[in-house]
């Protein structure tokens, strides 16, 4: 697929964008827990805030997007994102940069994500076949994970030698080589069919209807947000954790989340040959049971040397959830038709960002209670708890990707 110009810059884009929004949470999380000394509960709200974005209007942009060509929201989502990350420093730099302006740079971030994820997603199926789409997704994953390494990895050096908000430049530069790459794609996007009266509430409900009309993406969404509650906690109290009761530097967690990275990238080298022997539904289910166990490694890690143990933890969760998301985003492009991809985006979206803002909040307010590490535990609990539900649920059965519209494949 890497011969392929339209796919070398779409993959291009992928992993520039990837490591501009890595440097952008990073840099905004040490802003956040150092530089504005925020409480627990201050850091589960920004945390929540980029999901209250999607939660708030991803249903009418799934929408919209159906109803327009993908390749210039991207572009445009990409810009917007540059731009979003430059009023750091130079509010900043004028001695202007305040809790509120991090709130709603945050919020921004999480609309303009919004328009990109969404539209991103949506415009793969349609430059790839079926045939290659898990092949494509687990490459786009793999690129995404390399990505994710090389953002905290990159990060946690320019804070130390920039402070937080000058770092935030790189983002800045990574978002627009993204918007460029993605511009020069040369497959022909065909203009979208509309309605004559189109209805903006019948469109959102279309998206909504397909989902729960499918037995395995139904069953997915419902433990989906059951588990994002999890993660959002997680992802609120880790930086914190990390910080304030592991004692570690900048630096050095820069080097433990970019664990993510190498863990995603094991897992898009593997997700393909062991699903295609174990199963794409069996291997998910293993996968998404082995996530929670990779938390509770990093909340029983400590000072010092713990940060090997917090940076293996990373890798085992991130893997494993990098593991389950490939297989069960592959079977959704592949059932879901071109013309709804954008408002079944959305909707599943919607669906585990909203309980990920809830965890976010959550997680914040417990973590000023009973304390990061163990919001953490928890966290890890909830997550293996996620994946019990999913043991009776046609998941199990899902063998290989079906056509476009017939359903699952069980396995006979």
């Amino acid at each position: 697929m890497f011969r392929n110009a339209d796919h070398r810059l779409l993959f291009t884009s992928v992993a520039t964008s990837q490591v501009g929004l890595q440097v952008a949470y990073f840099s905004i999380s040490i802003i956040a827990v150092v530089v504005l000394e925020f409480s627990e509960a201050q850091i589960g709200i920004l945390n929540a805030m980029d999901q209250i974005a999607l939660v708030m209007f991803g249903l009418l942009v799934g929408a919209w997007v159906d109803r327009v060509r993908r390749r210039p929201v991207v572009v445009v989502a990409e810009t917007c994102r540059a731009l979003i990350m430059l009023s750091v420093p130079v509010a900043w730099v004028f001695d202007a940069l305040t809790p509120w302006h991090l709130f709603a740079v945050m919020f921004l971030l999480g609309l303009a994500s919004m328009f990109f994820d969404i539209a991103q997603v949506s415009f793969v199926p349609m430059m790839i076949d079926n045939d290659r789409l898990a092949g494509a997704n687990s490459r786009i994953q793999g690129i995404r994970s390399a990505s994710d390494t090389g953002g905290p990895v990159l990060a946690g050096p320019l804070v130390a030698l920039l402070t937080a908000p000058i770092a935030l430049v790189a983002s800045v530069v990574t978002f627009a080589v993204s918007a460029f790459a993605f511009s020069r794609i040369r497959f022909h996007e065909a203009e979208p069919q509309r309605q004559e009266k189109p209805h903006l509430r019948t469109e959102i409900s279309q998206g909504v209807k397909f989902i729960f009309h499918d037995p395995i993406i139904r069953t997915v969404a419902f433990a989906s947000a059951w588990c994002n509650l999890s993660v959002g906690a997680y992802q609120a109290m880790l930086v914190v954790f990390l910080i304030r009761d592991g004692g570690h530097s900048g630096a050095i967690v820069g080097l433990v989340l970019a664990g993510s990275g190498v863990g995603g990238i094991l897992a898009a080298m593997l997700v393909g040959r062991i699903s295609a022997r174990a199963g794409m539904g069996p291997t998910a289910l293993v996968a998404l049971a082995l996530s929670g166990p990779g938390m509770a490694v990093i909340a029983l890690s400590g000072p010092g040397w713990g940060a090997v143990v917090a940076f293996a933890g990373q890798l085992v969760y991130v893997a494993a959830i990098v593991v389950f998301n490939v297989n069960v985003v592959s079977y959704r492009q592949a059932v879901t038709p071109d013309t709804i991809q954008g408002r079944v985006n959305a909707s599943q979206k919607v669906i585990s960002w909203s309980s990920m803002a809830v965890g976010s909040i959550g997680g914040g307010f417990a973590g000023e209670v009973i304390g990061a590490r163990y919001v953490l535990f928890i966290a890890a609990g909830m997550l293996l708890a996620g994946c019990l539900v999913l043991l009776r649920t046609p998941i199990r059965t899902l063998r290989e990707l079906p056509e476009e519209g017939t359903g699952l494949i069980e396995v006979r």
